[in-house]
């Protein structure tokens, strides 16, 4: 006993085999992608966290270094004299900072940048702050100096006209 319609049951099974096959790649094909896809992008958020965290970690040490330079710049006011070498002090440390400063792994150094600029322009403020303080207060002992002078010498009028007068 043969098949009547052997080779349309044949083509029929091979086309359901074709059609099985391509709807079971396609059914891999979009668990891969669903699966391979957010390892890459996974990767990705890491190394965007890591870089983030760098940052984080970069602007704790940045500022813990700018509170020691406003310590520095904050005794620079208690100094009567020799304010220099504290100058020269708060410099190197600005200059330490800047150096520290990464060149392409911060998304905004430029900030960082302005923030040592503004420190040393604070420091100058103060240091000019400082010397106008001191050139008042020398303006001041010569002005009291001046008034006592002045006084002096009008004592000495009074005697010299006094002593004129005895002559006379």
């Amino acid at each position: 006993m043969e098949i009547l319609n052997k080779k349309e049951r044949t083509n029929s099974f091979l086309l359901f085999l074709l059609m099985f096959v391509i709807t079971v790649g396609i059914l891999f094909s979009a668990f891969f992608f669903s699966y391979k896809l957010p390892w890459k992008e996974n990767a990705m958020l890491r190394t965007e966290n890591q870089k983030i965290r760098y940052e984080f970690l970069f602007q704790k040490k940045f500022i813990k270094n700018l509170e020691q330079v406003d310590n520095l710049i904050d005794s620079l006011e208690n100094t009567r004299e020799g304010y220099f070498f504290l100058e020269q002090s708060i410099n190197a440390e600005l200059i330490n900072i800047k150096c520290d400063i990464p060149k392409d792994s911060l998304d905004d150094k430029s900030m960082y940048e302005n923030l040592v600029l503004t420190y040393k322009k604070l420091m100058d403020a103060k240091r000019d702050l400082k010397q106008v303080e001191n050139a008042k207060k020398e303006i001041d002992d010569l002005s009291e100096q001046l008034n006592e002078s002045e006084k002096e010498i009008g004592q000495l009028e009074k005697a010299l006209e006094l002593s004129r007068r005895l002559r006379n």
